[in-house]
């Protein structure tokens, strides 16, 4: 194993380490009809779940942008770096943490482009859909 292939192993034994909080990622797959209750739903596929790193919840501001409301900040979610498959939409939702406040906060990935050396996957996410 080279220098460099060793430090990206520890790098991703480290990231691994401090992802303590559980997320679930899920996929809209359109809009339903619900047959028991004639309603119209949005149904969702999951994409993945398991270990996730969360940013601190300090997107207060909310910022209306052609009729849509924002968040100005543009919180990261890690995941470990082999994770496959995420994508602009995907809807992520903590399902455990060791800061209760956490549980159940929703995030919509709005880049999970791949990076040089990836010791995580970075999820650029906002908190409004």
């Amino acid at each position: 194993m080279d220098d460099l292939t060793a430090m990206l192993a520890e790098a991703r034994d480290i990231q691994g380490l401090a992802m303590i909080d559980t997320v679930r990622i899920d996929r809209s797959t359109g809009r339903h009809q619900d047959r028991e209750t004639g309603k119209e739903t949005e149904g969702w596929e999951r994409v993945w779940e398991g270990e996730a790193r969360l940013p601190r919840a300090d997107a207060v501001g909310r910022v209306v942008v052609t009729g849509e409301t924002i968040t100005p900040a543009q919180p990261v979610v890690l995941i470990p770096w082999h994770v496959a498959g995420v994508r602009p939409d995907d809807r992520v939702t903590c399902v455990e943490s060791v800061s209760p406040a956490m549980v159940g906060r929703i995030l919509w990935v709005t880049d999970a482009s791949p990076r040089t050396f990836q010791s995580a996957v970075h999820l650029t996410c906002r908190e409004v859909r």
